[in-house]
Order: C-alpha cells, then structure tokens, then sequence
C-alpha cells in the first residue's frame, strides 16, 4: 500500500495503459481519478476497481481542452483537497507517411500528446504545490528516443514530452515535485490489438514482435502501472527528470536478423 491516502489523476485511463496504471494505483492504496474522455470505458475502470473494495471516481476529461481540465482539477480540489499524483497518460497514437500527414494531423496529436501534457501538469502542479510535494508522470514512448518511418508526427510529440519532463523537473523540485517519464514499448492494449489484426498473417506479426523483445515477450498494462507506482511513491524519492524505457529490450537492439 505504498500509495495509501493519496490521490491520483491517471488521464486517459478508461482503457490500455492507463487503466493498468489505475489499478495498479488503488491496489497501491490511492483514490484513483479516472480522468477520461470517453464515458463508457471510463466508468467501466471506475466499476471495475471499485467493485475489488477500491477507491475510483470517474470525471469526463478532454486534454485537448484547457477549460476542461481546469474543470477537472477544480472538481478534484474541491472534493477532496488535495492532489498527490498526476499520470499523464491520454494520447493519440498516428503512423502515417511524411508526404500525406496533413497540418491537421500535426494538429491534432500535439493537443492531446504534447499541449495536453503541459496544461494538466500545469494546473496539477499548482494544486501539488500548496502541499510542497507531488509526483507527475509522464507516459511518453520508446518513439521518443528511436522510431520509424512514417511516424514523425507521434515520435516528434514524444520527444517534447521527454524535453518538457525534464525541464519540469527543474521547475518543480523546488517545491517538492517530481516529473518523470515513462517511455514504452509495445504494449498488449485494445489499440495494439486492432494494430495487429489489420495486418495480414496477424498470428505471425505478433511471433515476430515476441522475438524482438529481449524477454521474449511484450508488455502489458500492469507492467507500466507497477513502474508508474513505483515513481509515484516515496521509494522513487530521489529520482526526477528522468526518461525510463520499458520496452522489454527492443530499444537496445541495434538491428533485428534471423541470424542474429
């Protein structure tokens, strides 16, 4: 119960990562704040957790809206007085060629990847700053520091996520919060899911994606939640400006051959 009396935002936790992160979260002892645009799947992860004996409450959230997330945190100040732990979770994940990315498209991912990270940690860390202590975390991704073709849009968001983690951290420390990023891999979500069945042959893509992994397999959501717990606890006390890749190995790999 590492996280006991705290209170948690995890945006973007009505499914994948941050509903692993949520419950993994109240496991740890913390009332978790279920921040989600869409509804039903927010609610879900908010029945679910409470249905095990845990703290959760559901608040409809768009990152992509400054006013919506200031919405948020009046709700989470006036219900409960207080706000320990932000996880910045929520984001739109875009692979599309350089020539046919449109300006909308850059649009879009940078409100909800990169502008909805600096406002929630904004308007959180004001609220964490009256208590001189907090712990924000950012989920960025293993695109944030190598990538691929075709995903210049997502890589170039979450490489500004890294950036902006660590200049938080600077920021913050002086009263007493923390900012670190988590940066991972594939990870056995709904989206990797559809991901995989779009393919062709998807039972052979996804033997081949284990084998990249220097584990031998891919993550799953409660892999990144039990790290984000970790930093969100006291035991991480002296780690801040940090970008830690959970990637099952794949980011050490220098290049992938049957041979190898």
């Amino acid at each position: 119960m590492r996280l006991k009396d705290r209170v948690a935002i995890v945006t973007g936790a009505g499914r994948g990562i941050g509903k692993g992160i949520a419950q993994v979260f109240a496991e740890e002892g913390a009332t978790v704040i279920v921040a989600s645009l869409g509804e039903a799947a927010g609610r879900e992860t908010e029945r679910e957790i409470t249905s095990a004996g845990y703290q959760a409450l559901y608040i409809t959230t768009d990152v992509a809206s400054e006013a919506s997330i200031c919405t948020l945190m009046e709700q989470v100040d006036k219900q409960f007085g207080k706000l320990d732990i932000l996880v910045n979770n929520a984001g739109i994940t875009l692979f599309r060629p350089l020539l046919e990315a449109t300006t909308e498209d850059w649009e879009k991912v940078m409100n909800v990847d990169l502008r909805g990270v600096f406002l929630c940690s904004k308007y959180a860390a004001t609220l964490m700053m009256r208590e001189r202590k907090g712990s924000i975390i950012n989920i960025s991704s293993n695109h944030a520091v190598s990538t691929l073709p075709d995903t210049e849009i997502y890589a170039a968001a979450k490489a500004g996520v890294n950036g902006m983690t660590r200049s938080m951290a600077l920021s913050l420390g002086p009263y007493g919060i923390r900012v670190n990023a988590i940066c991972p891999g594939f990870t056995d979500t709904p989206h990797y899911r559809q991901w995989l069945n779009q393919r062709e042959n998807p039972d052979n893509i996804e033997r081949e994606v284990h084998k990249l992994q220097a584990v031998g397999r891919i993550s799953d959501p409660q892999d990144i939640g039990k790290l984000a717990a970790y930093l969100a606890s006291d035991d991480s006390r002296m780690m801040t400006g940090a970008e830690l890749l959970l990637d099952g190995g794949l980011s050490a790999r220098l290049y992938y051959s049957d041979l190898c």
